[in-house]
């Protein structure tokens, strides 16, 4: 066997490939397969070609789909920026992000009838997604607490084993196909979101666009805009690419027209806003914003579809902040700052770490060395409270841009204090500055 030639483990190849041991024994068992983002790593970890890997599974060459080239996990918006832009093209073509995602359909994500082979095995039922629906809840707040990499590895392999089990078994009737649909679209978006907070922006591309494919079965048009634009929207601009984000964003409020939720077509709106103010189109942000602002002004909570309901005039103050930063409206930013961390809840720590990080950038803008100190000092306690590759990130950035203040009492006492509790912080504030 090839694990065996090259010298793992299944325990040792499943830490490598971020999955659960069983995974890997139901690869080689031949009852799943890798998806397609994981076979250019699997490849390499076995050292072998992708057509070899290809034939050496169960089923040969046609046992999974061509493999697409995935860079190892990294950090730094450079990077994230180089895999992006290789990764843009699978992800283009759906221009409208209602139509044509039923050419991304995975097989194991297909929805079928109960046939001669599956009649004997027990049919989905109402219990049974209501245990998995908990179970999506459960990922959600932890995700929300402690960011992604504590349990990143747990999602996957709960994607891979039960919700693939749960897929493969029958339906009584359609309304159970379509909620056991939206629930695994669900799992998917946490999964791409958790994937862009560990630093890999291909595999949170493949997730969405496989929460893309459920939309369409479900026909859930409003969610499906809003995966196109608040999902891979952020992940652009996330990887330093605001024209991308302005297309797949302008695309979904085109396509979710007035028939979405106020709320999702706020969240919509917002990111095209925060398109036009990375490209620095002050006017047009400005009356988006406006629009996203009284969108939300109409919105009643309890007639929200469940997953934007999250989206409330703190959420979209944060939006609105990021726009003032990137337009060079440093005291108004922080104006929609002290709104976004009021109305935030202690228990989103990672949304509350990111806020405060960019309180302190905006501190450093207009030169107050104390109080962007304070800020940092802040943004730190609550990155080192999270396993979020974002948050690093972000504290990395605010360490770097104090380093020409290194011989100020606060600058260097903040820099101590994240070298004691996120040392990784620091280590990556090192690298932005070439290592100085």
């Amino acid at each position: 066997m090839q694990r065996r030639a090259a010298g793992y483990t299944q325990e040792q190849l499943a830490a490598l490939m971020d999955v659960d041991r069983t995974t890997v024994h139901r690869w080689e068992k031949g009852t799943a397969t890798p998806q397609p983002w994981q076979m250019p790593k699997l490849a390499r970890l076995l050292k072998v070609s992708a057509a070899e890997l290809r034939s050496l599974l169960p089923g040969g060459s046609d046992a999974v789909g061509g493999p697409a080239a995935v860079p190892e996990k990294g950090d730094g918006r450079a990077q994230a920026a180089n895999q992006f832009s290789r990764g843009e093209q699978e992800v283009t073509p759906v221009r409208s992000p209602l139509a044509q995602v039923s050419g991304l359909v995975v097989d194991w994500l297909s929805i079928s009838s109960p046939t001669e082979a599956t009649a004997l095995v027990l049919p989905v039922t109402e219990s049974d997604l209501g245990a998995a629906e908990g179970m999506l809840d459960l990922f959600r707040q932890l995700d929300h607490t402690h960011g992604a990499r504590q349990y990143q590895r747990q999602v996957s392999s709960y994607i891979d084993n039960e919700l693939e089990a749960l897929l493969r078994r029958p339906v009584a009737d359609e309304s159970v196909a379509r909620r056991r649909a939206g629930l695994t679209a669900g799992f998917c978006e946490l999964a791409g979101y958790q994937a862009v907070d560990t630093g890999n922006p291909d595999q949170a591309q493949a997730y969405y666009r496989r929460a893309l494919t459920l939309t369409a079965v479900t026909n859930d048009q409003a969610y499906s805009a809003y995966l196109v634009a608040v999902n891979l929207g952020h992940l652009a601009l996330h990887c330093g690419e605001p024209e991308t984000a302005l297309r797949w964003a302008a695309s979904a409020q085109a396509a979710a027209g007035t028939a979405a939720s106020p709320a999702t077509r706020a969240a919509i709106t917002a990111v095209v806003a925060r398109a036009n103010a990375r490209m620095r189109r002050e006017a047009e942000a400005t009356e988006l914003i406006i629009q996203a602002e009284k969108l939300l002004d109409t919105v009643d909570h309890q007639d929200e579809p469940t997953w934007i309901r999250y989206f409330n005039h703190a959420y979209l103050a944060d939006e609105v902040a990021h726009c003032l930063h990137d337009l060079g409206r440093a005291p108004a930013a922080r104006s929609q700052l002290a709104e976004a961390l009021s109305g935030v809840g202690e228990d989103r720590v990672r949304r509350r770490a990111i806020d405060a990080a960019l309180l302190a950038a905006t501190w450093l803008r207009t030169r107050d060395l104390d109080r962007a100190c304070a800020a940092g000092r802040d943004a730190v306690a609550y990155a080192a409270r999270t396993g979020s590759g974002r948050c690093v990130e972000r504290v990395a950035g605010v360490l770097a841009e104090l380093r020409v203040h290194a011989d100020c009492a606060p600058a260097r006492e903040l820099r101590e204090f994240a070298r004691a509790v996120l040392p990784e912080a620091d280590d990556m504030a090192v690298k932005l500055l070439g290592g100085s």
